[in-house]
Formats: C-alpha cells, sequence, structure tokens
C-alpha cells in the first residue's frame, strides 16, 4: 500500500511541474518553440504559416472602392421641369452653365433666346429675385449714395427700375442687383458676354483690331468715362463730338500691363465695323450696348479676353 501512495505522490508532483519545465525549455530553445495544444502539438512556424493562409482563404473580399459616375450634363428637359414649376432663377442658371460651357452647341441659338427672355425679368426688371436685394428709399437718400452703399452704379438702379436720376419718392421699392460682374470677350466670335455672379446676364455684338491687336488675357478696370475724348494714336487730341472721334458715347479703360497701354472698351460711331477686326486694339461696341454695359460695370469687374 505503501508503495502504492509513493507512486501516485511522484505522478502528482510530476503534473504539478512538469509544465513549467517544459516551458522553461522551450524558452532556451528560441528557433523551435513547442507550443502543447491538448494532444496536438504546433510548431509556431506553422501557426504564422496557418494564419497567413488565412487571410488568403476562399471567402475573403477585400472591400472594392465604389465607380465614381461621370457628372452627367443637365438637359434641357430640366429647365423644362424647372419653368413649368415657376423656378426661373433655377432654369436661368442651368442655361447660363450650357450656355458658357457650349456643352450642347447645336443649341445655343435656341439657349440665348430663352435666357434673354427670362433676364428681362429677374436682370432687366424692378420685379424680386435672388439676384436682387430690395430697398426701400428713405427721407434724405439719394440715388449715388444708395448705390454706393450697395457697391454698384445709380445709372444701373436708375436703369433697372425705370426712375430718374435725380428724383425719389420715400418709401418707393428699389431693387438692387447684388454681386460681381465680369466680362467675358472672345475675339474668335466677335462676343462680349456680361456675367453676374458667374451667370449670363447679356452678350453683345463687338469689334475687335485689326492684326490681332487686341491682347488676350485678363484685364481690370482703370477709369469710366462719359462722352471721352480720343488721343489718336497718330497724336490728335478729338473731344466727344468731333467728326474724327471714334469713340462713341462711353469709355471703359484697362488698367495697363507691361507693353499693353491705353486698351480698353468704347462705343463707336462706326457701327458697320461691329463684327470685323478693325480697330487699333480696343474692343467697340454699337453705343446703345456699350451704355448698358458701362451701367454694370465697376471697378473690381474682371475682364477676360480670350482668342
Amino acid at each position: 500500500m505503501k508503495i502504492i501512495l509513493n507512486s501516485l505522490l511522484i505522478a502528482f508532483l510530476a503534473y504539478l511541474f512538469l509544465p513549467s519545465f517544459n516551458s522553461s525549455i522551450a524558452s532556451e530553445k528560441g528557433k523551435d518553440i513547442i507550443i502543447h495544444k491538448k494532444d496536438i502539438i504546433i510548431r509556431s512556424d506553422e501557426l504564422k504559416a496557418e494564419h497567413k493562409k488565412d487571410k488568403n482563404a476562399e471567402g475573403f473580399k477585400p472591400i472594392e472602392k465604389p465607380v465614381e459616375k461621370k457628372r452627367e450634363t443637365p438637359s434641357l428637359d430640366i429647365v423644362d421641369k424647372y419653368l413649368k414649376e415657376g423656378k426661373k432663377y433655377e432654369a436661368r442658371n442651368i442655361l447660363s452653365d450650357l450656355f458658357i460651357s457650349k456643352k450642347i452647341p447645336e443649341k445655343q441659338k435656341e439657349i440665348k433666346e430663352l435666357l434673354d427672355k427670362l433676364n428681362e425679368e429677374l436682370i432687366f426688371s424692378s420685379l424680386p429675385s435672388p439676384d436682387a436685394t430690395m430697398y426701400t428709399v428713405q427721407p434724405g437718400d439719394v440715388l449715388a449714395r444708395i448705390a454706393k452703399q450697395f457697391n454698384t452704379n445709380y445709372e444701373l438702379i436708375a436703369r433697372i427700375n425705370k426712375k430718374s436720376p435725380t428724383r425719389l419718392n420715400i418709401g418707393d421699392k428699389l431693387k438692387i442687383l447684388t454681386g460681381k460682374e465680369k466680362i467675358l470677350i472672345n475675339k474668335s466670335d466677335y462676343t462680349l458676354t456680361l456675367l453676374l455672379n458667374d451667370y449670363y446676364v447679356k452678350q453683345y455684338r463687338i469689334g475687335i483690331g485689326k492684326n490681332d491687336k487686341t491682347p488676350a488675357g485678363t484685364f481690370e478696370v482703370k477709369n469710366k468715362m462719359k462722352e471721352p475724348t480720343w488721343y489718336s494714336p497718330s497724336g490728335g487730341i478729338f473731344p466727344y463730338g468731333h467728326p474724327e472721334n471714334i469713340l462713341g458715347t462711353r469709355w471703359i479703360g484697362f488698367k495697363d500691363k507691361p507693353g499693353l497701354y491705353g486698351y480698353g472698351i468704347h462705343g463707336t460711331t462706326l457701327p458697320e465695323s461691329i463684327g470685323t477686326a478693325s480697330s487699333n486694339g480696343c474692343v467697340r461696341m454699337v453705343n446703345s450696348d456699350m451704355e448698358e454695359l458701362y451701367d454694370f460695370v465697376t471697378s473690381d469687374t474682371e475682364i477676360i479676353i480670350q482668342r
């Protein structure tokens, strides 16, 4: 019986201390670690291989980046939808993008006609629109002071509200266009396009410089003059109304650049020259168009001339 008890004691001690003994042996071997898992012996390098295999196992699919859809060009159907819903401003903006980008070249004329019709109300009338704010005339107000407050021209306020620049009535509601004007001049098709907040306002026919004398680039406004005097390149000075003065009724001068002096946009006494390359480099417009453009342009209007 004593022998049996001793045997059981030895077996029990072996059960307690053998795992820690094996563990110390494994840590000393380093490169050939053996891990005991129930009755299965697996080497650590086999476990790494098994882990790598699991990552590439069948059924594992990496997340695929969604394919971005190309942005589709708005169609005229959307414009029709907006117009039926009475959303003239939204329709105008889509038409403007289509017209400026020439996305539907065969429809340019139709788009322009619709733009001009919409802007008769949105821009050139006294009716409220998202392009404008409505101002109520206060005692002591004068048009020039109101225009300065909104960084615009009193002539433009008078034009779109069909008001006399010198007469205002207290309580009158004035539509005042807000935002930034920009001018795009395209020499290849003899057009000048006026934008407000980057949307189409109106397009005008122009004349340009002969022998490619009208420079391409971006220009700033230097000055504006009514009934300007013409300083001829040949040295003559001709006041407004003189038969030799070809500048017409208005002048918008560009700030000088290196090698580019004295350029601008002006009216003309030669309306037949519109649509031709016949000036000394300036941009010409019919006087009535030039007077309208003049009312919009401020000192911070950007002018872009493209070939």
